[in-house]
């Protein structure tokens, strides 16, 4: 299939914005100001999703008492708590237990092609091999997990393990670290790094910020002696700085929360650290345009995509793929949307039969919501989505002789679970939006930021999760991003509490 022109990726950008889906929004961090600290802690973590709380667990692990996380938004958790929580964790117990072939290798492999191999092999293996560590922090702090492994796009084997949500993840973490003293605080608005002799001693904060209009009551410097550990998040809803970086995707909806803005970003930026791939997103190809951000219906796409198909309303033909990596998937979704008309957006649809809704994550929901419809027969859904049905009900056909083995998967797809498809059907229709910021703060496998100036690390430090670029490349597979901020909010925790050691604290 032929890519997408960057003249017709405008023309179906420009539909977006004429039929109202584009917003913006903008903000500005002030200068820090000279004067001693109100306050000093042993570490101070800026964010409180899976970063920022594995980065205080490996602290707290490692001796470190005096921990304060930092917080903007009004609840805690960050985009962490509104994602899926899917974990892509190779040699996982689950994975083991059922006997599914797998390594470190062969995730990093799978890693690099989603990548377009522009990852840093020495982040992406650090990651593969240290992602099963991330259990015995779920296990202890009491997250619950899905009796099951499932494979998502891109992946050469099913690795994911399945939490009942992002939730699910972030609250037991959150409770046992609040039981072991680690200190919340929230509507507090970090906007500047601290340092002194080339070191990071502390943050500057907008104290009872509110998000919605970009007021606080007062500043505070607050003092670190283990140094700092970023774990922001990213930008997605920073349309002004996405225009500075990838125009294009201004005008796309974002799946983050409100508070992914970039502020901390410029303040990374300003204060010396090296940037990394900053004009590289994500989108995501389970999105619709029938709900906002990243609802249940994204989480339903991911069995759909599996067990059913995914067919462009013109020709009632398959375009892709549905296993494929998430970018691969965003283009050719994006081609059959550039074949929409000033009266009509082309969107792709997918759907599958009954038998995966039975199991499938989201369907409930998406389904009360009316992001996903029923429909009796198969002549239903090509009338409500003005899909020819000769060529519908032979694509179907063709589907099944592929499920039953006896006619060649053209797109090579994989089928984990060979589902036949027939009514009743359900389907959705598809949208490719803003899903994650590929780039960020260049960090080394230490979780270190490091300096423009001289490309070493910056004393006292740290970063994790998606305010990071390197990683994944150009494009990550689904349920590393959790994993990501996990193993290297691990990474920055333990250091942190080895620089803090090394200070003579």
């Amino acid at each position: 299939m032929k890519p997408l022109s960057s003249f017709s990726r405008r023309n179906f950008l420009r539909t977006l914005a004429a039929t109202g889906l584009a917003s913006g929004s903008a903000f500005a961090a002030p200068s820090p100001t000279a004067q001693p600290f109100n306050e000093v802690h042993d570490l101070v973590i800026v964010g409180s999703g899976f970063a920022g709380l594995s980065a205080a667990y490996a602290a707290l692990k490692a001796g470190v008492k005096d921990i304060l996380i930092l917080d903007k938004m009004e609840a805690f958790g960050g985009n962490s708590c509104l994602c899926g929580g899917l974990m892509s964790v190779p040699l996982n117990p689950k994975q083991q237990k059922q006997g599914i072939k797998d390594s470190v290798d062969l995730m990093v492999a799978d890693m690099t092609k989603a990548g377009r191999g522009f990852n840093h092999p020495d982040l992406a293996r650090k990651f593969a091999e240290n992602a099963v560590n991330i259990c015995p922090m779920l296990d202890e702090c009491g997250v619950q997990l899905m009796d099951k492994v499932i494979r998502l796009g891109g992946h050469s084997a099913p690795r994911t393990m399945v939490p009942a949500s992002g939730g699910g993840i972030v609250v037991p973490i959150h409770n046992w670290l609040k039981k072991n003293g680690v200190q919340f605080r929230n509507r507090s608005q970090v906007i500047d790094l601290l340092m002194q002799d080339g070191k990071v001693t502390g943050v500057l904060v907008n104290c009872d910020y509110n998000w919605k209009d970009g007021t606080s009551k007062k500043e505070q410097r607050i003092g670190s002696r283990g140094g700092i550990v970023v774990a922001t998040g990213g930008w997605g809803q920073d349309k002004d700085f996405i225009k500075t970086t990838m125009p294009v995707y201004s005008l796309l909806e974002c799946t983050s929360q409100p508070g992914a803005t970039a502020e901390m970003l410029k303040a990374l930026l300003k204060s010396g650290c090296l940037p990394s791939m900053l004009d590289m997103y994500q989108l995501g190809p389970w999105a619709s345009p029938d709900e906002k951000g990243a609802g249940p219906g994204s989480f339903f796409a991911d069995y759909a995509f599996a067990e059913g198909m995914a067919v462009n309303p013109k020709t009632g033909r398959r375009f892709m793929n549905e296993l494929a990596d998430r970018r691969t998937r965003a283009d050719a979704e994006l081609n059959v949307l550039s074949e929409s008309t000033p009266d009509k957006i082309n969107y792709p649809i997918v759907f599958c039969g009954e038998k995966t809704t039975e199991h499938a994550e989201g369907f409930k929901a998406a389904y009360r919501d009316k992001t996903v419809f029923r429909y009796e027969t198969l002549a239903d859904l090509a009338k409500a989505y003005d899909i020819p049905l000769k060529a519908l009900q032979q694509q179907v056909d063709e589907y099944n002789k592929i499920v039953a083995g006896t006619l060649k998967e053209p797109f090579a797809k994989p089928l984990d679970v060979k589902q036949t498809l027939k009514a009743p059907f359900y389907a959705m229709r598809l949208t490719p939006k803003l899903h994650y910021c590929m780039g960020g703060i260049a960090v080394n496998p230490r979780s270190e930021v490091l300096s423009t100036a001289t490309l070493a690390p910056i004393p006292g430090l740290y970063a994790a999760g998606e305010v990071t670029g390197g990683v994944h490349g150009m494009d990550r597979l689904g349920g590393c991003s959790s994993v990501d901020c996990m193993v290297f909010g691990l990474e920055a925790g333990r250091n942190a509490a080895a620089y803090l050691k090394a200070q003579g604290n």
